[in-house]
């Protein structure tokens, strides 16, 4: 028998692979054979460019049908769980100016500088690494090494530590009280699938899976054809989801929210979003898990400790600086060169920094997505533009591991805050080096629980 291909593709002259399958005995997907690159006549079926999004094509004679399908379709404002901007802490239009780090004079940034660090020794301090795992995630690595998927072990690595960290705060017990698990930025749904795997008694237990976005070939498509579990995807964004108006989500006396590289804003609502649930009924927020990133698409109007922030010593209008400071830890170079000279950072690595800025870039659920398009080259002014903060950075002394350093003061002081917005909720919260950076750049994860 045949084995499942995935399309042999030529793009600008470079070999590529598209993720869609092929049927036996062809060379191309269903897109692509009919296209000038395929070496294979389509079929007599008419392939038309799809009216929603002209990217990709259907075939005409299913047109109706692919339409009520197509990842490209509106989402369904109608359903009762949906209300707009429910979760943000003010209007979007209450936005305040973005003042970024490149807007300031050198005087101002060295002043910033110190003050982030004053407020990351006084309010925040040493993060711990706490490197965790799972036995059932350990036992599919062997397979994962063997496959082709891009990153497939380093997502397992990560997915192993979260699941440690449920379990070792008692939130994959579910055989004394139901369960709700809500999986935010669920993506493909691999979380939840070692979650379904995991938790003491699965019967006990309901998935919900939130995106905004539609997936291809996501687990729980499988997921839903086994009697004994409850699994639910929502599509819509979570800052228009109201959990409470989740008929199913009744019967359950606990609600776990999960997400890995839930990025920037996201974060925010769903912990708004869970925190709306303390009071609902019978059910009680029992605890968080989420693996932060992209701290630099944090919002005013979603950001749920701005008091924090005041209180440190951060105005309103610092805090897109803030956020702007934050991308110094995951997209800064590794070396540069100063007059001539290559200038390394305090470590001499070179872990994958690009690769992890261009997965993390893409979304609010950059999960399991590996982003195999090339970065675009630097051309005319941008050249220029690169050189002059270069050139400035050298300057003012600030080395490639300086800059790294205080955008991870940046990060973790906006982390903290997430952390006391849940301690007034009654949990327990900390930040942890779930994995380390040699593993993913972004290797804080935000863990809480109730006694």
């Amino acid at each position: 028998m045949e084995h499942n291909r995935t399309c042999q593709f030529y793009v600008a002259r470079k070999k590529r692979n598209c993720n869609m399958l092929v049927k036996a005995g062809q060379t191309y997907c269903g897109q692509h054979m009919g296209s000038e690159h395929g070496s294979e006549k389509a079929t007599h079926y008419k392939r038309i460019p799809c009216p929603l999004d002209p990217k990709h094509s259907c075939y005409e004679h299913r047109l109706e049908h692919h339409l009520a399908v197509c990842n490209a379709r509106a989402m369904d404002i109608t359903e009762e769980y949906i209300r707009p901007n429910s979760n943000l802490q003010v209007p979007v239009e209450a936005d305040i100016a973005k003042v970024t780090v490149a807007s300031l004079s050198d005087t101002q940034l060295l002043a910033f500088l110190d003050r982030v660090q004053a407020a990351h020794s006084e309010l925040v301090g040493a993060i711990d690494m706490s490197v965790l795992h799972h036995d059932t995630v350990l036992a599919a690595a062997p397979g994962v090494a063997e496959s082709s998927i891009p990153g497939g072990l380093r997502h397992l690595a990560q997915n192993s530590s979260l699941l440690g960290h449920l379990q070792n705060v008692g939130l994959l017990d579910t055989s004394h009280a139901r369960t709700c698990y809500v999986e935010f930025g669920a993506g493909k749904g691999q979380m939840t699938h070692w979650l379904v795997q995991t938790v003491t008694d699965r019967t006990q237990a309901m998935f919900v899976l939130v995106d905004r976005s539609p997936q291809r070939y996501k687990c729980d498509a499988k997921m839903k054809y086994n009697d004994g579990l409850s699994v639910h995807r929502l599509r819509v964004d979570i800052k228009d989801l109201h959990l409470p108006a989740l008929s199913d989500i009744h019967d359950c006396q606990r609600l776990v929210a999960v997400g890995k590289h839930l990025c920037g804003g996201a974060t925010d609502v769903a912990l708004e979003c869970v925190s709306k649930c303390q009071s609902f009924g019978r059910m009680a927020l029992a605890g968080v898990v989420v693996a932060l990133c992209c701290h630099h698409r944090c919002s005013w109007p979603s950001y749920v400790a701005t008091k924090f922030l005041q209180e440190a010593g951060f105005s309103p209008e610092e805090f897109y600086t803030l956020t702007s400071l934050t991308s110094w830890a995951t997209c800064n170079p590794r070396s540069e060169k100063v007059n001539g000279e290559t200038q390394d950072c305090k470590d001499n690595e070179e872990p994958e920094i690009n690769q992890e800025k261009k997965q993390y870039a893409s979304g609010e659920s950059g999960q399991e997505e590996e982003n195999n398009s090339e970065m675009s080259p630097l051309q005319g002014d941008d050249i220029t533009e690169e050189k002059e903060t270069r050139n400035r950075y050298a300057r003012l002394g600030l080395s490639p591991g300086r800059r790294e350093e205080a955008g991870r003061w940046a990060k973790q002081l906006l982390d903290e805050g997430r952390a006391r917005f849940l301690r007034t909720h009654g949990l327990h919260a900390q930040l942890v080096q779930y994995v380390d950076t040699h593993t993913t750049p972004e290797n804080v994860a935000l863990i809480a629980w109730k006694d």
